[in-house]
Order: C-alpha cells, then structure tokens, then sequence
C-alpha cells in the first residue's frame, strides 16, 4: 500500500518519504492528509483511482505506533459498513505493506482538498466513542466528485466499478434484513416490508422510513428498545430499555440510567439481535409510532439500496395533529357534506397527503446509496 501524504501528515507520523514511484498495483494507491477538526487529530484517506474517503477521527500518539494496522482496519471496516465484499478488500486493497512518498500531484491534491472541505460539513455525523468514521465517509463517498480526469464520479460506485472490472465479480456483499414496519392507528391499517442493510445506521434507517411512509424529515424521532414486547394497543409506551435520538436536547431529558446514544452512531447489526421489539417514533409532537418486526435475515443481498417489498395504508398528511387530529381529518374528508371537507383536501394536498404508491417508493429508495 502506497500512502502518498501530505507535508502536514508526514511531519505527524514523523517519516520520511520514499521517492515518487508509478504503483504497478494502482488500487493500492491512497493520498493522506493530517488536520485537527473539533481539536482532533484527524487523518483523511483518499483512494488515487475512485476518491474513496477513509477517515481517522481522534487519533492518539500511541495509535501512530500501529499505524500500518491501524489504517487497514480503518479501509476494511469502511467498506465493510458500505457492503463491499471482505475477502476483496483483503485481497485488492489491504494485502500489501505500508510505504510512504510524496503527493502525485496538485490535481490529486486539490480533488484531496475539495474532498476534505465537504467531510467537515458532515462532521457533525462523526461518533466521538470511535476513532473510524464510516457514516461521514458514506455522505462523502455518495457525492459526486471531480476526478483528476475531470469527470464527475461518485466514490463508492466508482470503487465497485474498479474492483468489479479487476476481479471479474461482485464487490458488494450485504448481509441485509427484512422488516415489517406498522404504524399505530386507529381502525387504519399503514405498514411497509422492507429489506435494508444491516451496516446501516438508525439515522440511514431513519431516511428510509421517511420515504417508505411519505413522511416530509421536517421533526425529531428516535428509535426505542424493548426486552419485552410493548402492547400494539396501549396509549403510552413503557419505559425503553435502550433509546437512540437525533438530537442533543434528547440527552437533558435522560432519566437515571436509561441508556442513550445518537441514531447515527449504531448500526442495525449492533443491535437487531439483542431486543425484542424496536418502536421508531417520528414527530415527538404528534407522536407517530412505528413498531418495528424482524422477519427475516438475508446473508447476502445484492442491491446497494434498500427495497420496499409491500405495503398498504395512506399515511396521515404531516402536521395533522397526532391520531385524534387524523381521525378527525378523515371524518371531514369523507363527509360531502362538511364544509371544510374542500379545505380540508386541499390542505392535505399542498402538504403530500397521498395514497401508497410502492414503485414510487423504490424509486426513491433506488437514490440511497449504500
């Protein structure tokens, strides 16, 4: 592996560079960069041919002294929560020995520049408990970048491209699950199945379910865990065994114990396993719930991005006031003889009320790249 680093980041690591050399493997070929984001030692990998992000949050002087297995640990667990195929990347891109040179060029170096000014916008995703940040490289590598040919790319369908052109095989690899997913109403009948990976996020997951269920992402939500399952009837829930949230305001209202993290901080695979019923809650005003069922575990699905499988129910217009507001608003709508009814319907429509249409929904899920 050819690290090819920065001034900034030689002068971190304390070595020398080798000479420039043309790589005879050009996939193991990475530029590297050092800076302090938030007063932590940061390093940014990025891959020479696809501009593939790898990052290093929170390094420490004594993580330096690993820093060969440090960095491959770092490639592989990235790729891996992307659901690129293990035994690829220990093959393709990991396979070989650190060495150091100096940056090719300023094409490279200004594409490394670019790239590091857009992962600070998204730093604000960054898990502060661990030092490799895979949810802030999948922003980045899901954008579209200026390749030193001067095209535009996007780095993780770049790097599939690369690696499935030299190996003559699928590079993805997604262990993936299949949910079905209610929402609690009165009398309605709203659910979605879906398949979605299990490297995902909760906040990944969070995306999905606003398009499955035509929601507008404009509130909070946070997903709940139960040991026992909660009562689909109940009006209130019992108090969650584990709770992840979207925002820090959350952490104020945290009761002695409870444990909580950030949605984006913990991946489906994390968790799935260990409780039996999850609830995702969206607009903690209106208070829509959403209980979560585990189907099925699929080893290896093929989609970069997740499907829904099914569906029925219109779900309610945002803003409608929680379920009473919605039970009112279909009493209005289907009377013809209310005079708000015609409000009433017009109001559902400049906000997106409208009924489930699952190719639509794909359509949309087809945009969430993995």
């Amino acid at each position: 592996m050819l690290i090819q680093s920065t001034k900034a980041l030689q002068k971190y690591l304390k070595v020398d560079p080798e000479p420039k050399q043309e790589l005879a493997a050009p996939l193991v070929g990475w530029h590297a960069h050092f800076k302090k984001i938030d007063r932590k030692n940061t390093i940014i990998l990025v891959h020479d041919i696809s501009l593939y992000t790898v990052i290093l949050y929170g390094v420490k002087a004594k993580d330096v002294k690993n820093f060969e297995q440090l960095v491959k640990q770092a490639i592989t667990d990235t790729l891996i929560a992307d659901g690129f195929n293990e035994q690829i990347i220990q093959k393709e891109l990991v396979a070989e020995d650190l060495s150091y040179t100096s940056t090719k060029g300023r094409k490279m170096v200004a594409s490394l520049n670019q790239i590091i000014q857009e992962m600070e916008f998204f730093m604000y995703e960054a898990n502060s408990e661990s030092m490799i940040q895979p949810s802030v490289s999948r922003k980045v590598n899901s954008s579209l970048h200026k390749s030193s040919s001067g095209e535009y790319i996007k780095p993780i369908e770049e790097l599939q491209h690369v690696l499935e052109r030299k190996v003559g095989k699928k590079a993805f690899q997604q262990p993936a699950v299949q949910l079905k997913v209610t929402l609690k109403l009165e009398g309605q009948q709203v659910w979605r199945r879906l398949v979605v990976s299990i490297n995902q996020t909760f906040a990944s997951l969070h995306d999905i379910l606003q398009i499955a269920f035509n929601w507008t992402n404009s509130h909070l939500y946070e997903f709940t865990f139960y040991q026992q399952q909660p009562s689909f009837t109940d009006y209130y829930l019992p108090d969650a065994n584990y709770t992840l949230v979207s925002h820090p305001e959350a952490f104020a209202y945290r009761e002695d114990g409870q444990k909580m993290k950030y949605a984006h901080q913990i991946a489906l695979r994390d968790v799935l396993d260990k409780y039996k019923s999850i609830v995702y809650t969206y607009d903690l005003g209106d208070d829509w719930q959403h209980f979560i069922e585990v189907e099925e575990w699929i080893d290896d699905y093929d989609p970069r991005y997740p499907v829904c499988l099914d569906g029925d129910g219109t779900t309610p217009p945002e803003n409608v006031g929680g379920i009473t507001g919605y039970c009112n608003f279909l009493e209005v709508i289907q009377s013809k003889d209310d005079r708000d009814r015609e409000w009433m319907l017009n109001w559902a429509e400049s906000v997106g009320y409208q009924p489930f249409d699952k190719d639509m929904v794909n359509e949309q899920l087809s945009k969430i790249s993995y």
